[in-house]
């Protein structure tokens, strides 16, 4: 299997690497095979190849997958602001075209307003085509205020 590598798109260095050490440790996105592409501050890009056992009877990709893409990706971005923790306090999905077996899911998710406890983000879901799929926003409680290692 190939490697594929992370992109950093201005993220401080020490930072990047945790995040990028951490990946691999989250069972549920090991186990739907999916791929961290970039991150950036306040911003992050997950991708997932759509296979059968994520599909509906004419194979479409099951709603609930996008929607763990996009909280995925959503709290990564979050997480690239440095800080220590956060939790997933709503989410709203707008589905818009189904993608099917096969084809490949792309998230790229990024912060509109971090207060002192709560951030918002949204996370726009293409197919490999650029086609729009979906579009959630996402309100996550930071669970801690200590920043993590490297953060600004």
């Amino acid at each position: 299997m190939k490697k594929l590598e992370v992109i950093n798109k201005g993220l401080d260095e020490a930072l990047f690497q945790k995040m990028c050490s951490r990946f691999p440790q989250i069972p549920t996105l090991q186990t739907l095979g999916v791929t961290l592409v970039y991150l950036g501050p306040g911003e992050a890009s997950m991708k997932l190849t759509v296979r059968h056992e994520y599909t509906t009877v004419k194979n479409r990709l099951h709603g609930g997958i996008i929607a763990t893409l996009a909280d995925s990706t959503m709290g990564w971005a979050v997480a690239s602001l440095g800080r220590e923790g956060s939790v997933t306090l709503d989410m709203t999905v707008n589905y818009f075209a189904p993608i099917f077996e096969g084809s490949e899911l792309i998230s790229e998710a990024y912060v509109i307003h971090a207060g002192r406890t709560t951030v918002v983000a949204e996370a726009n879901l293409y197919n490999q085509d650029r086609k729009l799929l979906a579009k959630t926003r996402g309100t996550f409680f930071v669970t801690g205020d200590k920043a993590i290692t490297g953060a600004h």
